[in-house]
């Protein structure tokens, strides 16, 4: 036999370095391509592309976005405006403005022609008025602010709507509402005024971008006409006002983020603290005029953007980065526009730059697994780099807001390998079947079982160590006479299927086959496992039982073929051995050895002396219980052996108990002549009881021939 462990170790080691690599390499191009084709799927597009605006949103939060920028101010037609709340009566009588505030909203238009020419005079290089002004009102109003803005044309912008045609809800139809012609320029070129609005995104309802520039067949789902005016939005007109040059299109906004003071770096920030307002109504009073503002040098070279902020205008909008109001929508778009930034996102529209990225994860995925050979390594390394993917992606958009859309990807990487973990799975058990098999031809079923599902702990087993065992060992009776007069092919076939049945017996009763020699078979209980004496000594009791059984079944139908019929003796024994591999480097194989193993062998010798089929020593007699089914033999000393062994046999076809049981005491007293007369009793109850007639020999052998001193116990000079 070869060496088992080595050839073992070697077979193992290589189980997975090339058919199993390349299945598994395959197996995870299956599983990423699949994840590919369902992700064009509408709901598993839309659940993946949504998973990846979420993800970008918390990027942009957790970013340092851009400085809030100090020269943009904020005037909010707050709550306080509305209601002049804190106000003294006097004061607010006093005052022309304050008291128009009192009006019901809409205020009167004089009120806004008031506030641009007391922020032009204090210097704001822009006034925004983002308040639609498309209808007429009294002509005093209209005239007093048209006259404002005719004098301060190029530093007052104003605010204009895509509204629906009709100012009905519809997405196809939609015309540009333009103020008043009273309060724009007599010039063809479209200035002075900019569109409000911000589209939300259609799956979320949330506004991450600003569009810069559009034309009417757009927003309308067409495509620009050739010639077609360019309609700029109010952050867009004012960057040209400003002396800047405006993006186009539509530009994902980079928000300005604030983060309470001694808060972390890396923790959410919200856009909805920066751009705040204040209220509108403070320019009009005197003391604040004069201390917060220093009578009007606090507006010297601003941006001054005055809108709605009270939550009775339902003016604000949902964005990544928090609520915010749609003057303060403006300011950011605005600061974008201005410092020449914006947020990028790669493959959350472009289908095209999606299946690229997922490809690449794809790839990456077969690399993976093509590379690790261990499937343990590959999982958990499978796992680290998808955290790593994401951690890093997160970090280049927190550093470059740079987005990229990464759920498909990753759900195409996991996919891939889970499928390239599951084929190494079933390649393994598989193999291990195969292995198994294999193992069986040359080795006892449970030590083939032993070192595929465990080679670590065969691998200790097999370094050396005393064990207790129930040994047994099988011969055939004359073997060797009938080969000298039987064809070769005939008895090789005969013994063959006697083989055949005996190792069956020996694994139905959990044993382990050691070898054969030659006709003999030799088996063991205990070696590899950790059971108990009498579980041990009881099944190979119940093997050696079904070995004599079914060597009866198979000499009937060996007579009824004209074959002759096969006797064999059994000899089992219970002792300590020392079990693992034995031999050389070049050969070794799994076994035991000690003087359990030789008094085994020496007590299946005896039984063609005894005349019987079975013998057990008493240690397993008496471990098994003293089985009912079994009677004593006598006490031996075998050749090279000190200690006697009281031996034990099946009763068999045996009879007169009584009488047996008197000859063996008489037998064991040395009364010889007494005991040849039990013996001759049995035989005549059961003329064919061989261990009767094998005692009673020995009876009138020692009768005849007394020996000098006599202590019960059979001497054999042979082996």
């Amino acid at each position: 036999m070869i060496g088992i462990w080595p050839v073992t170790r070697t077979i193992l080691g290589n189980l997975f370095r090339w058919r199993g690599r390349g299945g598994a390499c395959l197996a995870a191009l299956v599983g990423g391509l699949v994840v590919m084709m369902f992700g064009c799927i509408p709901i598993l597009d839309n659940l993946s592309r949504d998973l990846d605006r979420r993800f970008g949103d918390w990027v942009l939060r957790m970013s340092a976005g851009l400085p809030e920028r100090d020269d943009f101010v904020f005037l909010g037609i707050d709550d306080a405006s509305m209601t002049l709340a804190g106000l003294e009566e006097d004061m607010v009588a006093a005052d022309q403005n304050l008291s128009r505030m009192r009006q019901r909203f809409p205020w009167d238009r004089r009120i806004w022609g008031e506030a641009i020419e007391r922020l032009t005079q204090a210097g704001a290089r822009l006034v925004i008025l983002d308040l639609v002004m498309s209808e007429p009102t009294q002509d005093a109003e209209d005239d007093g602010l048209a006259k404002v803005i005719a004098r301060h044309r190029d530093q007052v912008l104003l605010a204009a709507t895509l509204a629906p045609v009709g100012g009905e809800r519809t997405d196809t139809q939609f015309a540009l509402t333009e103020p008043l012609p009273d309060f724009l320029s007599a010039s063809n070129e479209p200035q002075g005024f900019g569109y409000a609005n911000f589209r939300p995104h259609r799956e979320d309802g949330i506004v991450r971008e600003a569009n810069y520039t559009t034309t009417l067949s757009e927003e309308n789902g067409q495509a620009a006409e050739r010639g077609e005016p360019v309609l700029r939005s109010l952050a867009a007109e004012a960057i040209r006002m400003l002396g800047g040059t405006p993006p186009t299109g539509r530009k994902e906004i980079r928000w300005a983020l604030f983060r309470a003071p001694g808060t972390r770096r890396l923790s959410e920030g919200n856009a909805s603290e920066t751009y705040t307002p204040r209220s509108i109504r403070s320019i009009f009073v005197p003391d604040e005029w004069q201390r917060t503002y220093q009578n009007g040098g606090f507006f010297r070279g601003k941006v001054v953007m005055i809108g709605p902020a009270a939550p009775r205008f339902h003016d604000f909008h949902q964005t990544p980065a928090g609520m915010v109001s749609g003057p303060q929508l403006h300011l950011h778009a605005m600061a974008n526009g201005m410092a020449g930034t914006t947020v990028r996102r790669y493959g959350l529209e472009n289908t095209g730059t999606r299946s690229w990225l997922c490809a690449l994860a794809v790839m990456l995925a077969v690399a993976w697994v093509g590379l690790v050979r261990k499937p343990l390594v590959s999982a958990l390394g499978a796992v680290v780099l998808i955290f790593l993917m994401t951690v890093a992606t997160a970090v280049w958009g927190v550093l470059t807001f740079q987005l990229i859309s990464i759920s498909l990807g990753l759900a195409a990487f996991a996919t891939g390998s889970v499928m390239a973990q599951s084929y190494d799975l079933v390649v393994e058990r598989l193999e291990r079947g195969r292995l198994t098999r294999e193992f069986r031809r040359f080795v006892s079923r449970d030590l083939a079982d032993a070192m595929v599902a465990d080679p670590g702990r065969y691998e200790q087993v097999a370094s050396g160590r005393r064990r207790r065992v129930v040994m047994l060992f099988s011969d055939v009776r004359g073997f060797t006479m009938r080969s000298e007069h039987t064809q070769p092919e005939a008895l090789v076939s005969q013994l063959n299927e006697y083989l055949t049945k005996m190792v069956a017996v020996v694994f139905r009763h959990g044993g382990t086959l050691d070898k054969f020699i030659g006709d003999a078979v030799m088996a063991h209980w205990g070696a590899l496992d950790d059971g108990s004496d009498l579980t041990h000594a009881q099944q190979a009791l119940a093997a050696a039982a079904d070995m004599i059984t079914e060597l009866e079944l198979l000499n009937a139908r060996w007579r009824a073929t004209g074959k002759d019929p096969f006797k064999i003796g059994v000899g089992i024994h219970l002792g300590e051995v020392v079990a693992g591999e034995i031999g050389s480097p070049e050969r070794t194989e799994f076994g035991v050895i000690g003087d359990a193993v030789n008094l085994a062998s020496r007590i299946e010798g005896l039984t063609k002396y005894f005349g019987v089929p079975l013998l057990v020593s008493g240690d397993v007699f008496e471990t098994a219980g003293s089985p009912a089914a079994f009677r004593p033999v006598a006490k031996v000393q075998v050749k090279g052996r000190a200690q006697p062994v009281a031996l034990h046999t099946l009763q068999g076809g045996g009879g007169g108990g009584a009488s047996y049981a008197a000859g063996l005491e008489r037998f064991e007293a040395g009364d010889f002549a007494a005991a040849d007369a039990c013996f001759a009793r049995v035989l005549d109850e059961a003329p064919g009881d061989g261990l009767a007639a094998a005692m009673r020999d020995w009876a009138q052998r020692l009768r005849d021939e007394p020996p000098e001193t006599w202590n019960g116990v059979i001497v054999m000079e042979t082996k």
